[in-house]
């Protein structure tokens, strides 16, 4: 009897059609926070479709049957929560998860383990960054770091984990050339991935934001409804410091001064500032409140779009805040990312 009710709950109901059939047995019973009989679906990253459904048994296994091209990311949820993401290599995968120590164990070596390796290395150099009070010890630990994440990309780029290690470069790499370097090495196989499409407009965009680069316009509308666009402040005589900021972003809340500062040194000779605020939507009020806290009485509008998303700031790939732009009259691109005293400076070489 105990076996057959095991066998129920492992039955999974199959929506994808095509690819190769693989079983996955998961394990999760440290995971404290889920329970017996919850609710257990995979998902193709990028697809709102299940691969499968089914359920915890009693000692909170599962198992699941799912039909898959090769090589992809396939996300598991339970009760409709994103808990671990798998890769798929065409064979089955067994695991277990302990999300309480943040340590997963498989079966046997799959791309699943030695992209876990890898991430546990860069995680552990990132602690040892975090924590460096050594000035040159922190490059260096920095310069290792970006040189292991090159190294795994490179050896990786013929299997789809490559994908996911890019990200890490992406995030904490400085060097875009390289980030674009490394991206063509990655097998155009992987040309219909989610991460492989982001990363592609990612360099589109890098464009953007290269000296001397066009502008490339935004019109957002300020804390009156009225729509305001870079290019028009521009084509007005002014010299325009794009600044993506939030009043919940305590780096961008301690460059206020900064550009308030110079605002009032700078604007009577032909300085704008077109602050764009990533706050939260429903904080319209707070970010009213702060601005005219703050004397913040340069051009100011809202970029959050309806869904919560900075897609204001995509453009110029803007994945973290502040960050600023500077563009001259003609809408060239002069300087970028400013900070503290650099604002002053920067603009006294250009604003005369």
């Amino acid at each position: 009897m105990k076996k057959i009710i095991s066998i129920l709950v492992s039955v999974t109901l199959l929506v994808a059609c095509g690819g190769k059939t693989i079983t996955i047995n998961g394990d999760l019973s440290k995971f404290d926070k889920v329970a017996p009989d919850s609710k257990v679906e995979l998902y193709i990253d990028g697809s709102d479709e299940a691969l499968a459904t089914t359920t915890l048994d009693a000692n909170k296994n599962f198992t699941a049957d799912i039909a898959v091209d090769g090589e992809q990311f396939v996300m598991l949820l339970i009760n409709d929560t994103p808990v671990m993401e798998l890769v798929t290599e065409g064979k089955d995968i067994a695991f277990s998860y302990n999300p309480e120590t943040y340590t997963v164990d498989y079966a046997e070596e799959c791309l699943n383990a030695s992209l876990r390796d890898i991430k546990n290395s860069i995680s552990d150099q990132m602690n040892a960054l975090y924590t460096c009070t050594d000035d040159a010890e922190a490059e260096a630990l920095y310069a290792e770091l970006c040189n292991y994440i090159d190294r795994a990309v490179v050896e990786n780029k013929d299997n789809i984990t490559s994908l996911k290690i890019l990200q890490y470069y992406m995030y904490y790499g400085e060097d875009e050339a390289r980030f674009a370097e490394l991206f063509e090495m990655i097998n155009t196989k992987y040309a219909d991935q989610p991460l492989y499409k982001e990363y592609k407009k990612h360099i589109d965009n890098a464009k953007n934001t290269t000296i001397g680069a066009d502008l490339v316009d935004i019109t957002l509308p300020d804390a009156n409804g009225n729509m305001i666009s870079v290019s028009e402040l521009c084509k007005s005589g002014k010299w325009v410091l794009v600044d993506f900021w939030a009043t919940w972003c305590g780096p961008c809340r301690g460059e206020i001064p900064h550009l308030v500062e110079a605002y009032a040194e700078f604007a009577p000779k032909g300085l704008e500032i077109y602050g764009i605020s990533f706050d939260r939507n429903g904080d319209e009020a707070k970010w009213q409140k702060f601005m005219t806290e703050q004397n913040m009485t340069w051009v100011n509008v809202w970029g959050t779009d309806a869904e919560g998303k900075w897609s204001a700031g995509e453009v110029y790939n803007v994945s973290s805040i502040p960050s600023n732009f500077l563009f001259s009259p003609e809408g060239k691109l002069v300087a970028k990312n400013l900070r503290g005293d650099d604002v002053k400076v920067i603009l006294s070489e250009h604003i005369k």
